[in-house]
């Protein structure tokens, strides 16, 4: 017994030295420092190892104002930026991380929502999308209205009708508290985590914002259906609906993107896809575009906060000008 319990006495001795010491042991230089390894652990520098993919590096990003190269006032703007989606570059950044009210640019993450979620063929039964607050854009649904998904879609990006958007808000999650959820969920999947929404159209509340930056996140993820750029593309469109007494109606809407009804023409050598506009008291003139050189090479671009229309679009020209070549 005594001779068991020394051998287990100079084997425990044994351990403790050798895994303090280790065993052929090697200091490998990294690039924050160095590390230790001996036989029972080896880092291999092979060439699969010697890179790692970092979060989101498929993302156009920067933390600063990116404004040197341009000549655009941006005094009277919440926010502006310029994205190249090809080489992963901010061409132009003026308070990207700044909370914003995103008036109805809020309806590009409703129709993402609705993309990810949801039938274009499906029917929906119209229930009550009272909007009472003033001057708002309204296709004034009824209640018992039938009409497609897609065709809500339309009304809800082509002519921003903020009706049309709580209709699909209560399709998909049967209540709008329950629909916000999802596009909160949705936003913060992204990255977008200076958004916080509390409606699907953009109508004004203290805890509803955004920023450009996240905006240009959740307008990139949007972009990957074809469906949306067909949706944003669209100058004109026919809606065709049923009555709750059964009776056929259509109707035809237009853009609000004024590029898409050219109202004003667009950049130099730019090419317009489409894009969403918003505007309300709280966030003045808004636009998100969707661009392409002429490479074809794709861009996001956003301006905030405009004080009416014409400063909007001017800005907008003169900024895609003046960042992208």
């Amino acid at each position: 017994m005594k001779c068991l319990s020394r051998l287990l006495s100079i084997f425990l001795c044994f351990i403790l030295v050798f895994g303090i010491t280790g065993c052929g042991s090697e200091d490998l230089p990294m690039q924050y420092g160095s590390i230790t390894t001996n036989e029972n652990y080896i880092i291999d520098s092979t060439s699969e190892q010697t890179q790692m993919t970092l979060f989101a590096s498929d993302y156009c990003a920067t933390i600063d104002d990116v404004t040197n190269s341009s000549t655009v006032d941006y005094s009277g703007l919440y926010a502006a930026g310029i994205y190249d989606l090809n080489d992963k570059e901010v061409l132009y950044s003026y308070q990207a991380n700044e909370h914003i009210n995103p008036a109805s640019l809020t309806k590009i993450m409703t129709a993402l929502v609705v993309f990810d979620n949801c039938n274009l063929d499906d029917i929906v039964t119209i229930g009550d999308v009272t909007i009472t607050e003033d001057g708002v854009q309204l296709f004034n649904l009824q209640t018992g209205d039938q009409i497609s998904v897609r065709n809500l879609l339309y009304i809800t990006m082509v002519y921003s009708g903020n009706d049309a958007a709580l209709a699909l808000a209560q399709h998909v999650a049967g209540t709008e508290e329950a629909f916000v959820q999802m596009m909160n969920d949705k936003a913060y999947s992204l990255g977008a985590t200076n958004t916080n929404f509390t409606n699907p159209h953009g109508l004004s509340d203290e805890n509803h914002y955004t920023s450009a930056y996240d905006l240009y996140l959740i307008f990139r993820a949007a972009v990957q259906y074809d469906e949306f750029i067909q949706l944003i593309n669209t100058a004109s469109y026919t809606v065709n609906y049923t009555h709750a007494d059964g009776e056929e109606a259509s109707r035809t809407i237009t853009s609000t993107n004024k590029y898409l009804t050219q109202d004003y023409s667009c950049p130099n050598q730019i090419s317009i896809i489409g894009g969403k506009t918003g505007s309300t008291m709280a966030a003045g003139k808004c636009i998100i575009l969707y661009a392409t050189d002429s490479l074809n090479n794709p861009y996001i671009c956003i301006v905030m906060g405009a004080s009416d229309e014409e400063t909007l679009y001017q800005t907008m020209t003169q900024l895609c000008e003046d960042s992208i070549h």
